[in-house]
């Protein structure tokens, strides 16, 4: 029996989707040995069983918020988000200019009083 094509591209493309890695908000895992020492794991299979009650899931973005790296790099993000935003408003404005004097011709005058050279469009 000959199996159509089409269904064993289905085939395929899901166990391509099913198999890759999918992104999400990684969870954490802090707990305090008994020295006092604090340990993070990523995985709850690394706690050992006599500290599981005492483990506390801490939250990816909450880790970052805490991490100086992390911190300045959200803010120079945020820095160039606004210089690009202030780019694009600049470059519309500019453009509108532009728009407002297609059709006319760019005219130059010498002031003989002050000697100044005078720029219009007509």
């Amino acid at each position: 029996m000959k199996v159509p094509t089409y269904i064993l591209l289905c085939a395929l493309s899901t166990l391509v989707t099913v198999m890759l890695p999918s992104v999400s908000v990684a969870d954490f895992f802090k707990y305090k040995d008994n020295s006092g020492n604090l340990i993070i794991t990523n995985r709850f299979e690394d706690v050992p069983k006599k500290y599981r009650n005492r483990v506390k899931v801490v939250w990816d973005k909450d880790l970052a918020a805490k991490d100086p790296v992390a911190r300045r790099s959200a803010a120079a993000l945020e820095q160039y988000e606004k210089q690009e935003v202030s780019k694009k408003v600049q470059q519309q404005a500019e453009g509108k200019k532009d728009q407002s004097k297609k059709g006319k011709t760019l005219v130059y005058e010498l002031d003989e009083k002050t000697d100044q050279l005078i720029r219009r469009y007509e």
